[in-house]
């Protein structure tokens, strides 16, 4: 069942920064990649490709952890424990280019075709977002 972010950690992921993805593979170890990501509705939804490994894995076992860190101090930190809920096709690419505004404030640069958004719904989110590391 999924939770609700408090107000302190949805204020934290309104935050601009990478979130490393940790997804598992068939023999059980785990793949991490950085992402793109932003959090409405009560989820987060990150962007990418059918061909990816990450998204291979989570058809597979939709389970998977988001790591954010702030990247001016790594004393603040969040782990969301999540699945995804969902995928759907990212027709013209409307939401990667959503996220790069959000990142680079600009489009795009890259392809837009054969983009697909993933839904995460969050089931447990543990950290220290107050920055004393505990």
């Amino acid at each position: 069942m999924a939770v609700e972010l408090s107000s302190k950690m949805q204020e934290f992921v309104k935050e601009v920064f990478p979130a490393f993805i940790g997804t598992a593979r068939k023999d059980g170890s785990v793949e991490q990649v950085p992402v793109w990501f932003e959090y409405r509705d009560g989820s987060f939804w990150i962007n990418g490709g059918t061909n990816r490994g990450w998204f291979k894995h989570l058809e597979r076992d939709p389970r998977i952890t988001l790591l954010l860190v702030d990247p001016k101090n790594m004393w603040r930190w969040s782990q969301v424990l999540g699945r995804m809920l969902k995928w759907e096709e990212d027709p013209g690419g409307e939401h990667i280019n959503q996220l790069s505004h959000r990142y680079l404030g600009k489009d795009y640069q890259g392809p837009r075709t054969g983009r697909i958004k993933v839904e995460i719904e969050p089931l447990r989110v543990s950290g220290a977002i107050d920055g004393s590391g505990r």
